[in-house]
């Protein structure tokens, strides 16, 4: 018992010596064979711009929210937006959607491939297919919309067409607000060079 007991304390005394010698062998063949790294100036994000980092910061899923003056709930969504870094309260946006629900029940749905809202000039623009269609059975088209943020006053700027109940209407511009005899009631006023084809199935 004793032969044994000496054996393996000799080994285990052994062991304290040559496993840490092992493993130092180990760790000096890594340095000796480890591949030269690219200088720092090299490294991919060595070359971003943070300036143009800040310049292209996206927001997703937008929105904004209020309520006019005349008591419609405005409301604003899109995919995408950038915050203008110059101008505070101002952003692009892609894909724009809004949508008016006015005091009387009315309402309007607004879509565009673009646009800016501006809260500090209180003012939104939509373009690029821009379209709007009302609960009063019209479907507006215009190169640009224009709406104010604080009062329900949406103005298309032309060419613009319609779809609606009297049949297709082709006109230069349109305006839905309130109703000048009748603040009220809302109202979808067509002008300059109002074009009438008139359907009678409507």
């Amino acid at each position: 018992m004793a032969s044994y007991d000496n054996a393996y304390s000799r080994f285990i005394a052994l062991a304290r010596i040559v496993l840490p010698l092992a493993a130092l062998g180990i760790l000096s063949t890594l340095f000796l064979f480890s591949r030269d790294t690219p200088s720092g100036d090299e490294l991919p994000y060595s070359k971003v711009d943070v300036d143009e980092l800040i310049r292209e910061q996206r927001i997703g899923t937008p929105n904004y929210a209020g309520v006019t003056q005349d008591g419609t709930a405005i409301a604003f969504r899109a995919e995408t937006a950038r915050p203008d870094p110059d101008i505070s309260g101002r952003a692009s946006a892609e894909a724009m959607r809004a949508r008016l629900d006015m005091p009387d029940g009315s309402h309007a749905d607004i879509a565009a491939r673009r646009g800016i809202v501006d809260t500090g000039a209180g003012v939104a623009v939509l373009d690029g297919a821009a379209q709007i269609d009302t609960s009063t059975g019209y479907i507006v088209r215009a190169t640009r919309l224009t709406a104010a943020l604080e009062r329900t006053d949406v103005l298309g700027e032309g060419p613009v067409t319609a779809e609606g109940p009297p049949g297709r209407i082709e006109a230069g511009a349109m305006q839905l607000s309130t109703d000048p005899g009748n603040e009220d009631r809302y109202v979808l006023v067509f002008k300059d060079g109002v074009r009438l084809v008139y359907d009678p199935e409507r």
